[in-house]
């Protein structure tokens, strides 16, 4: 439960190079690791989940708001897919896609390859709710390393998955040449025939020219390339988010809307086949940006 925040103490949440905003609140937890500044803060804002963890100074994810980015792009590509037994999830340290790629029964295995061992370590000790057991699932496996090489590996052993999930930072910086052309190729020849991945872009709003260069990059490698908008509270804009794939395109994305959750699925927080639609419509202020799928 966050408590009271010390005077004066307020935290950064830049909006892309031309804005931003702060939060009011206190550290929990702080350490440089050899890769980041990993804090754990408490934002009295969000109320009793307000709880959030930041890498190099830039809001990751809080209790509170979440799920809305995993669930966003968990369930609709392994909806689609129907079968996903395999799942590679890039990033991922904080084990919120790895838990919502956990209610799936289809599942067998669930690869997290995180750069940087402290993360998961801090999220366990500060925010255990947020992997709520994924770690301790037998499913999963945490890989601790570099996800250009556990690609660059899957690729020369033959490896394939159903699904691979881009839980990463923000596509700048190290994360950027994660988020091109090249690196989206790999990506894909990892995938089995009706396998399909999901990134996230960014505000599409503040950083549209970025989001058009990823939207590019991922329409140059892939036949079916989806957008789609939810706001966050935690990153304080509309955000943008996209499915990929060869074979599962609006048609089977569609068909979604109208079928039923299985029971596993039907207490989640954001995502139902209500709002499903609503995610993929792109309204006609940001289609220069996003396109229309």
């Amino acid at each position: 439960m966050p408590g009271t925040p010390l005077a004066g103490t307020s935290f950064a949440a830049p909006l892309g190079p031309w804005a931003g905003y702060t939060f009011a609140g206190h550290t929990v937890y702080a350490a440089t690791s050899a890769h980041q500044h990993i804090e754990i803060v408490d934002l009295p804002a969000f109320g009793d989940l307000g709880r959030a963890y930041r890498l190099d100074g830039r809001f990751m994810a809080s209790l509170a708001d979440a799920h809305i980015c995993h669930e966003c792009m968990v369930h609709p590509l392994l909806l689609a897919h129907g079968d996903a037994q395999r799942v590679l999830i890039l990033g991922g340290g904080d084990g919120g896609s790895a838990r919502e790629v956990l209610r799936h029964a289809s599942v067998k295995e669930v690869v997290v390859a995180e750069l940087d061992a402290q993360v998961p370590a801090a999220i366990l000790q500060h925010m255990p709710t947020l992997p709520d057991g994924a770690f301790d699932d037998p499913r999963t496996t945490l890989v601790v390393g570099d996800a250009r090489d556990l690609v660059e590996a899957a690729m020369a052993k033959g490896d394939r998955f159903d699904a691979v999930v881009f839980d990463l930072t923000e596509a700048d910086g190290d994360a950027a040449s994660l988020h091109d052309a090249p690196f989206f190729s790999n990506a894909r020849s990892l995938l089995t025939p009706r396998g399909g991945i999901a990134l996230q872009l960014g505000g599409p709003w503040l950083e549209g020219a970025r989001v058009r260069r990823m939207l590019d990059a991922l329409r140059s490698v892939f036949v079916h390339v989806l957008p789609m908008t939810a706001y966050v509270p935690l990153y304080g804009t509309q955000w943008a988010l996209a499915l990929a794939s060869d074979t599962l395109g609006m048609r089977e994305l569609g068909a979604l809307a109208s079928t039923p959750l299985p029971a596993p699925l039907q207490r989640l927080r954001h995502y139902s086949p209500l709002r499903h639609a609503v995610l993929f419509d792109i309204a006609p202020e940001l289609r220069d940006v996003l396109g229309q799928g």
